[in-house]
């Protein structure tokens, strides 16, 4: 934080036209705090050089805030924009440190410039904005508050959530969150569109309402999303949390039964089953009520994507068919993550050992076999439709919530750009996505467990792998008859099969990177899933 050195030379309200306190703001101010925001990404990169571009002050009651886009420009010739909100306080116990930009002096008297959302002041105005539906005159256009149709009117008290996240959200009367997007995409945020569209226009019942939205729009240019409500749903914790829980179950019924692990039946792979149909052993081990849920699951993510699918009026929702175009797409992002995967394990493999070097060693043999995988997409031969799709799904995006399931988060995934998220892709790629969470599940749980005195490490991941297998079948399987039961195109049991396997393959490989750059001794999770499609083991 910066001390109270500078003083300002003008009221707060006119700041943004001192040329002497724009640039203190710009090279010392904005460098020092949004370095130690979790909502800024670039942490590491080399800064070329940052503007910022407000217009008039946006006033609540006897107050102001600044409304600050800041674009970040890096050496390797891109850029970012973030949203930052800015306010001065006068008394530092309205808010905690880790909000202050800077102290400063006003006539002599200490100041503190903070982000404005940590001011309840700021926050509740935002909210009496979205009631009124107000419009508010801004750089070449106007900032568009837009209130959902089951949003009431309250009189609002607001906190902030206390939680590390990439967005900064807004917890009012305990009944909603307005989710504020810091890092800004040159188009509407995929989350805001989607979730608009499942719950104004489609209904769908199993994700968060849609209560209101904050959008910059811009005559004759794209519309910024900057912000999005949606009512708080009780839960007992993510799917995420609810998996790990009944996986760590499993292991512990293998290890009180004290079974041999091959005694545990191995069910085919990326094959539907139902748990009826399941050996005794397998039903047994996992539990009824476990699978029941899974299939709950599975039902809510085919709901959602059929209200993803029976759109035929807003152009942005409507399905279509596989094209030239599209296989090219595909293609050259593929390629490319996977060219930057074979570097990045070379670079790192010194570091790996045991399990993880010798699946490694496997990938290195193997590439030009994947490498002819991926590039085996016959687009001609796909007979199934592509929609918008969640694009990130995994059981972290999930909640559980007294027996029920609701998806959240529909940003997309992290690494792609703006237009590449809202690409149409085929449905069966976010059960890819999701499948591929249940095999984390299986070795988190394996991770933190203590070591076996009746099993190997070798035998455990084999009993993992039997696990996995049983739960995705289940889930494929009731997945795959509530798709066809709500008229989803996604095509049949060969069409469904390929883009599934190729789907995990393309994750697995995305995985790969995340893991060599972030924490090597779990790379041996996505080594495994390409192994599994490799070997159909």
């Amino acid at each position: 934080m910066k001390n109270s050195s500078y003083a300002l030379k003008t009221p707060w309200a006119d700041a943004l036209n001192d040329t002497d306190f724009k640039n203190y703001l710009l090279e010392e101010i904005l460098p020092e705090y949004m370095v130690h925001c979790r909502w800024y990404g670039a942490k590491t990169s080399q800064v070329k050089s940052r503007s910022f571009y407000a217009h008039d002050p946006y006033r609540y009651g006897n107050k102001t805030a600044h409304m600050l886009f800041v674009e970040v420009f890096f050496q390797t010739a891109y850029s970012e924009n973030y949203f930052l909100p800015i306010a001065l306080v006068s008394d530092r116990s309205e808010t905690e440190d880790k909000w202050v930009l800077a102290s400063v002096t006003v006539k002599g008297k200490v100041a503190h410039i903070v982000d404005a959302l940590a001011t309840e002041d700021f926050r509740n105005s935002l909210m009496h904005s979205m009631l009124q539906n107000q419009n508010l005159p801004f750089i070449e256009g106007t900032i568009v508050f837009q209130k959902g149709r089951k949003l009431k009117k309250l009189e609002p008290q607001s906190v902030l959530l206390d939680a590390e996240q990439s967005n900064t959200t807004v917890v009012y009367n305990d009944q909603y969150f307005l989710k504020i997007y810091r890092k800004l995409f040159r188009d509407r945020n995929p989350d805001h569109e989607i979730t608009h569209h499942l719950s104004e226009r489609a209904g769908y019942k199993n994700s968060p309402t849609f209560m209101g939205s904050i959008t910059w729009a811009r005559r004759g240019k794209y519309d910024i999303s900057l912000g999005l409500m949606q009512e708080k749903i009780v839960n007992n914790g993510t799917a995420w949390e609810y998996m790990l829980l009944q996986t760590e179950r499993y292991f512990d019924n293998i290890e009180r039964r004290k079974l041999k692990i091959t005694e545990i039946p191995k069910v085919d792979l990326y094959k539907r089953c139902a748990p009826d149909q399941l050996p005794l052993v397998l039903l047994d081990l996992i539990g009824i009520e476990t699978l029941t849920r899974l299939q709950v699951l599975a039902r809510r993510t085919a709901e959602m994507h059929a209200a993803l699918f029976n759109e035929k009026i807003h152009h942005a929702f409507v399905p279509t068919n596989f094209t030239e175009d599209y296989r090219v797409w595909l293609l050259n992002r593929l390629m490319y993550q996977f060219d930057n995967r074979i570097s990045l394990l070379e670079n790192t493999y010194d570091q790996l050992n045991g399990q993880a070097a010798e699946w490694a060693r496997i990938f290195f043999d193997n590439k030009e076999k994947i490498k002819d995988i991926l590039l085996n997409f016959d687009h001609d031969s796909l007979n199934s439709q592509r929609i918008r799709i969640h694009g990130d799904y995994h059981l972290g995006q999930i909640l559980f919530s007294d027996d029920d399931f609701y998806i959240l988060d529909f940003e997309g995934e992290p690494e792609s750009t703006i237009r590449d998220r809202k690409v149409k892709q085929p449905p069966i790629k976010d059960v890819a996505g999701l499948f591929r969470s249940f095999h984390y599940a299986v070795f988190a749980t394996l991770f933190n467990r203590s070591a076996s005195q009746q099993y190997s490490e070798e035998e455990l991941f084999e009993a993992g792998g039997r696990y996995y297998r049983a739960v995705v079948a289940v889930f494929l399987d009731a997945y795959v008859q509530k798709a066809f039961d709500s008229g989803i195109d996604i095509g049949y049991y060969q069409e469904i099969d390929f883009l599934l396997r190729y789907h995990i393959l393309e994750k697995a490989i995305y995985e790969l990177g995340y893991e060599l750059n972030s924490r090597p001794n779990w790379v041996v999770i996505p080594l495994k899933g390409i192994m599994q499609i490799l070997n159909n083991d």
